[in-house]
C-alpha cells in the first residue's frame, strides 16, 4: 500500500495534539502542595503537614497536656501533704501524739494519702509514656503512606508520559493512512480498526490520569492541602 504524505493544509485535531518534548513539570498542576517528589526533603515537608493535619495526633496531644496537668496537681498534693504530717506531731492530744508516734493517727492518714497519689501519677505516667509511644507509631506511618504515594504517583507520572506518547504516535500514523484512505487505498474495515485503536489508546491516557488524580486527592487529605481556587 503506498502511504501518501500529508497535505499542508491538513488539520489535526487539536484535542490530539501532544508535547512529548519532555514531561510536565512536577506539581506544575497542584500548586497547593509544596512538592511532588520522592526526595528525601519532599517526603520531610509532606510528612510534617501530614502530622499537623492528623485529628488522631491533636487528640494525644491534648489528652498528654491534661495528664501533664494532672501530674502537677498530684505533684503539688503530694509535696503539701509531706509537709503538712509533720505538723500533726505538734498537737496537743496527748491520745493524738501518741497514735502518731506509732505510725497510726493522722500521720498515718497522711502516709495513706501520699502513697495514693504516688500510685496514681505512676500510673498517669504509664499511661502518658503510651500515649507517646502511639504518636511516634502514628508519624512514622503517616511517613510510610506519603512515601508510598508519592512513589506511586511518580510511577503513574510515567505511565502517563510513555501513554501520550503511544497516542501521538498513533496519531500521526492514523494522519497518514486517512489519507491514504481518502485516495482509495486500504478499506474501511481497516480505517475502524485503526480508529478503534485510537479510542482504546485515549482511554489508557485517561485512566492514568483519573490514577493521579485520586494520587493526588489522598495526600491532599493526608496533609489538608486543598486546592488553589484562583477565581
Amino acid at each position: 500500500m503506498t502511504i501518501a504524505q500529508p497535505s499542508p493544509t491538513t488539520e489535526p485535531n487539536p484535542l490530539q495534539i501532544l508535547k512529548l518534548d519532555k514531561p510536565p513539570k512536577q506539581n506544575s498542576n497542584y500548586p497547593e502542595l509544596p512538592c511532588l517528589d520522592s526526595s528525601r526533603e519532599c517526603i520531610k515537608q509532606l510528612t510534617e503537614k501530614a502530622i499537623a493535619n492528623s485529628p488522631e495526633l491533636v487528640t494525644l496531644d491534648e489528652q498528654i497536656a491534661l495528664i501533664d496537668k494532672r501530674l502537677v496537681v498530684a505533684g503539688e498534693r503530694i509535696e503539701h501533704t509531706s509537709k503538712k504530717r509533720w505538723t500533726n506531731y505538734l498537737s496537743t492530744d496527748p491520745l493524738r501524739i501518741a497514735a502518731n508516734v506509732f505510725g497510726g493517727g493522722d500521720v498515718q492518714k497522711d502516709n495513706i494519702a501520699i502513697a495514693d497519689l504516688e500510685v496514681k501519677s505512676a500510673e498517669l505516667e504509664a499511661y502518658r509514656a503510651n500515649l507517646h509511644r502511639r504518636k511516634a507509631e502514628i508519624k512514622s506511618e503517616l511517613n510510610e503512606e506519603i512515601l508510598s504515594l508519592v512513589l506511586d504517583y511518580e510511577t503513574a507520572e510515567r505511565e502517563y508520559v510513555l501513554a501520550q506518547s503511544k497516542l501521538a504516535t498513533y496519531n500521526q500514523q492514523r494522519q497518514l493512512i486517512e489519507i491514504d484512505y481518502q485516495f482509495g487505498n486500504g478499506s474501511t474495515t481497516q480505517m475502524l480498526s485503526m480508529w478503534q485503536q485510537g479510542e482504546s489508546l485515549e482511554a489508557d491516557v485517561i485512566q492514568v490520569e483519573n490514577k493521579k488524580t485520586e494520587i493526588i486527592r489522598k495526600i491532599q487529605q493526608l496533609t489538608g492541602l486543598t486546592p488553589i481556587n484562583n477565581n
